[in-house]
């Protein structure tokens, strides 16, 4: 790879619609330890390879050669953007905010849907995660919830882990949505028949609003940073993500 060409994108948009036919990658302990090590990466210091090391990762029990030539974008990327650093910044001080998004049915082999958040402390990202949900979601405010319940839950742990360095964060944390639906479900009095079965998750995060550990906001989909974290974008709107995160070189 010391002569890769460098792009744009850690991962070509169209991945997720690429063949299945495409012929298998018979080295598969060769795919392993790229994604491997691209995992310690994704989780550690660069969230905007986030997604693409969690799709690929997906196929590390039967890799075909397309896996294998986006697996090695991913490091094309990467050396391309090899001066990126995470910076933090108090800025309007030292609070937690967290934004939660979901692309719904985006795994085309199982229709699962793909989670994604981020959770900013001083103007930078400290957790963040890109996976697939554990069952298919039977709508798009389902999917959007089942992530806004696992985001609160990181939140808590959070709050918790500060308070231990007696960093205290009293006030409710802000968490950015973009679906209206899930908002309204979230505080909503009345549960159809057709919500039933994620009614746990509902009143674990209805009671953390009620007891100010977390406030929910909308935030329009242009500006939902957590969105990167759900699918492959192109050139401008991975910038977008980049600059918000504070990664810069």
């Amino acid at each position: 790879m010391q002569n890769a060409h460098p792009v744009k994108t850690p991962m070509d948009p169209g991945y997720a619609s690429v063949n299945e036919d495409s012929l298998r990658f018979m080295d598969t302990t060769l795919y392993r330890s790229l994604v491997g090590a691209l995992l310690y990466l994704a989780v550690n210091a660069r969230p905007d390879v986030a997604l693409s090391v969690g799709l690929l990762g997906r196929k590390v029990s039967e890799p075909n050669k397309s896996d294998w030539n986006a697996a090695k974008r991913v490091v094309q990327y990467l050396k391309s953007t090899k001066n990126y650093r995470l910076k933090f910044d108090p800025g309007d001080g030292w609070k937690l905010i967290g934004y939660s998004d979901a692309n719904w049915g985006g795994d085309i082999r199982t229709r699962r849907s793909t989670t994604g958040f981020v959770v900013f402390y001083g103007g930078g990202p400290i957790s963040w995660t890109s996976r697939c949900q554990d069952s298919v979601a039977l709508s798009s405010m389902e999917a959007e919830y089942n992530v806004l319940a696992l985001t609160c839950q990181e939140i808590v742990w959070l709050k918790r882990l500060l308070a231990d360095f007696d960093e205290h964060q009293e006030e409710a944390t802000t968490v950015l949505e973009d679906n209206q639906g899930c908002l309204s479900f979230a505080v909503s009095e009345r549960v159809s028949g057709r919500v039933k079965h994620i009614d746990t998750k509902r009143h674990f995060i209805r009671d953390l609003c009620e007891q100010r550990i977390i406030k929910l906001m909308y935030c329009p989909t242009t500006d939902m940073l957590a969105d990167a974290l759900t699918k492959p974008l192109g050139p401008a709107k991975l910038r977008k993500f980049v600059d918000g995160i504070g990664l810069s070189g």
